[in-house]
């Protein structure tokens, strides 16, 4: 059973590593993961009539959208259609499963289930005392790993440095695909990090099933994310609120250079003030729920973050078939 650990349970982060397991270089970059937690019986879906509406408005929440997630270019916000596997490393064994069965709880919240134990991890979590330096290995150990198809799965060769290189306390990297949505298959295929066709890099074909637009025949899934904290920056904080934290960035696409301030949320957990969050707010819990309930198959972003700002607003706004559908 996990430890009882409060949202107030403060610690240095310090303390809580264990024996690194971990050679910082290329050649020797993977960890091995803690066991996922038993899978969550029959979770419910995500329902839009779950979300609690607060007075916010739809311009309010496009705004959060627009600032703070970050989806491939010219691609939809993606989110887990499959079970979650969480893999935690080099964290005593008690704190490494209460943020596994943290990150399960609020996964089965959105109608996910939680992979076997034993399962192969798509959320890998390592705690390192050098987290560019394992950062960099990492990278360099599984390139086409982080980016397997170029300029669709992930936010590109910039962003791959800065994930290397950032001095924030919690760095993250995300890997979506599209998918069929009537057959759950990859629309693309993976060949050392290009969208490989019949004559070469190109995207394949996909045989559509509506004409009108109106419908997408691909979904975007988020496939894996990896997430290193650095234990030498993050500093006293309750371990209750990191790992909602990192539940937060493992279950949607966050931007890691967004100006969160703004916005009632544990991404401020970082953040210079008088308080810090002291664990998932309102605010990130609906918006949470609002992706994982809206329909998949909106072909555009725009109509994506309409229905994601409908669902935190009570139904406010216009509908996103209203929304022009021209190029």
């Amino acid at each position: 059973m996990a430890p009882t650990l409060g949202q107030g349970s403060t610690m240095q982060i310090h303390a809580l590593i264990a024996v690194m397991a971990i050679t910082m270089s290329a050649g020797s970059a993977r960890a091995q993961s803690q066991p996922a937690p038993a899978p969550v019986q029959e979770p419910d879906v995500a329902s839009v009539a779950d979300i609690e509406v607060v007075g916010r408005t739809p311009e309010q929440v496009q705004a959060f959208i627009r600032d703070v997630t970050a989806a491939p270019p010219r691609q939809r916000l993606a989110r887990w259609n499959r079970s979650l596997c969480v893999g935690v490393s080099n964290l005593e064994r008690r704190y490494a499963q209460f943020m596994i069965d943290r990150i399960a709880v609020v996964a089965a919240d959105l109608g996910l289930d939680s992979g076997e134990p034993g399962c192969r991890p798509n959320v890998i979590i390592v705690a390192a005392s050098d987290a560019e330096a394992l950062a960099r290995a990492q990278v360099a150990d599984d390139p086409s790993g982080f980016r397997p198809v170029s300029g669709v799965s992930d936010l590109g060769a910039q962003a791959l440095e800065r994930f290397q290189t950032t001095q924030a306390p919690v760095r993250w990297w995300h890997v979506s695909v599209p998918v069929l949505i009537d057959t759950n298959e990859l629309a693309v295929e993976l060949d050392g990090g290009r969208v490989m066709g019949k004559t070469g890099p190109e995207p394949l074909m996909v045989a559509t099933r509506d004409p009108t637009r109106l419908r997408a025949v691909t979904r975007d899934d988020l496939d894996r994310v990896t997430i290193i904290i650095d234990v030498a920056k993050v500093g006293r904080i309750g371990f209750g609120a990191l790992s909602d934290y990192v539940a937060m960035v493992a279950l949607a696409q966050v931007a890691p250079d967004a100006d969160t301030a703004p916005y009632d949320t544990i991404l401020n957990l970082f953040s210079e003030g008088p308080v810090r969050p002291a664990g998932l707010s309102r605010w990130d819990r609906d918006y949470l729920a609002s992706l994982y309930a809206i329909r998949t198959d909106r072909p555009r972003a725009t109509q994506q973050a309409q229905d994601i700002a409908r669902a935190m607003t009570g139904g406010l706004g216009a509908p996103a078939e209203d929304e022009d559908l021209q190029d």
